[in-house]
């Protein structure tokens, strides 16, 4: 009958509706990087091009020089420590930290990035601010030591 025909043909386009891809959302990049007198720090990802502009593979390490950093926090891989983003063209903003591992009491390194838009290229300039607490043993909550630095900061955003 007609109408089975038309039933047929409706659930037929329904689940080959439901099979067909889905388009991706493009994706762009992003790059971090400052080297001066207080580190030497690379980020680079993939950015969703979404709501939200996720980043995705994340590749972030930081060596730090500032003076008195203990030796296991100078080179920290920061990957997986992006605990909160802002991407928003023109501006980027991102908060890594990361916690000492092993045995040692307690440490971190903690680093602010804050850009702007610098020319329409993608490119954004701005302010970053890391912080290095560490104890050493023997270590009670009033033996802990605090570093901090503040710089210039460009990023790339595609």
């Amino acid at each position: 009958s007609v109408a089975m025909r038309r039933m047929f043909l409706v659930t037929a386009t329904l689940a080959a509706a439901m099979l067909w891809p889905i388009p991706a959302y493009a994706t762009g990049g992003l790059n971090c990087d400052v080297d001066d007198a207080n580190m030497v720090f690379s980020a680079s990802s993939a950015v969703g091009r979404g709501m939200g502009g996720h980043i995705i593979n994340l590749t972030a390490v930081a060596e730090i020089k500032l003076k008195d950093t203990p030796a296991d926090l100078v080179k920290i891989n920061l990957s997986k420590g992006l605990v909160h983003s802002w991407l928003e063209a023109p501006d980027v903003r991102l908060h890594f930290y990361s916690e000492r591992e092993g045995e040692k009491p307690h440490g971190y390194v903690e680093l602010v990035i804050k850009t702007a838009a610098k020319d329409d290229e993608g490119t954004t300039e701005g302010d970053y601010e890391l912080t290095v607490f560490y104890l050493e043993p023997p270590a009670d909550a009033s033996d802990g030591a605090t570093l901090r630095a503040s710089g210039k900061i460009s990023c790339f955003v595609e």
